[in-house]
């Protein structure tokens, strides 16, 4: 296998949209990304380790209320971007790759009907092509070509994605214990918390340790086998 990025996939909640990559024979390429597809997600950045390979993992959370899908549910979407690469590759090259798909896609994910309610697969014919491509540059290019992009854009996902969670566990508890016995302590109590928790959620964020866990012009015309969507 080339020393770089081995294998990606992007997914939808529980589904696999497009991957690409290939195994080295014995399986450890599978089993890791297995287990990473399996981690709980997280608003940052997400590791995971097997001999000789690294596994990392970016969340994008999408809570667009205006928009509903086939059942009528206006639920949010967890897109979750994914790859593994031979430890000798750059752990920020690495993120480079997942932040460009991120870029990359962000149209698609907006507005295309197979994106946001295909299925298994839905977009492996139009996307994995291309998403094996992105995959060689990064042996090809080097550092320098991959690693061009600001971070801000990153960081601002993060920041969008842990202000969601803290709003979801409000939603959560206004629902159950607040209404009248809210008083100003309380406020200041819970104001304080948010403030601890929204540090610690950014720590573990930039650090990768949160437990638990856009453009397709030019590309030729390539069949790309999945590795474990199918499994």
């Amino acid at each position: 296998m080339t020393q770089g990025i081995v294998w990606s996939a992007i997914t939808r909640n529980d589904t696999i949209l497009a991957e690409a990559g290939e195994d080295d024979g014995t399986g450890k390429v599978v089993s890791l990304a297995q287990k990473m597809m399996k981690q709980k997600p997280t608003p940052g950045w997400e590791f995971k380790r097997s001999k000789g390979l690294r596994g990392m993992k970016f969340h994008v959370y999408d809570h667009a209320d205006d928009r509903l899908d086939s059942t009528g549910d206006s639920s949010g979407v967890l897109w979750i971007f994914s790859c593994i690469a031979h430890s000798s590759l750059e752990e920020c090259q690495q993120k480079s790759f997942l932040e460009k798909l991120v870029y990359l896609t962000e149209p698609l994910r907006q507005d295309d009907y197979l994106w946001r309610e295909g299925g298994l697969l839905a977009c492996q014919a139009t996307f994995g092509p291309l998403l094996q491509q992105r995959m060689e540059q990064v042996g090809h290019h080097g550092k320098l070509a991959m690693v061009n992009q600001s971070i801000n854009t990153t960081k601002e996902i993060m920041a969008r994605n842990i202000e969601m969670a803290l709003d979801r566990g409000d939603a959560l508890d206004d629902l159950d214990k607040r209404a009248d016995e809210l008083n100003v302590m309380s406020q200041q109590f819970k104001k304080r918390a948010d403030q601890v928790k929204r540090f610690k959620m950014w720590q573990n964020a930039k650090h990768g340790v949160i437990i638990g866990t856009a453009v397709t012009a030019g590309v030729a015309v390539v069949t790309v086998p999945p590795l474990i969507a199918l499994l």
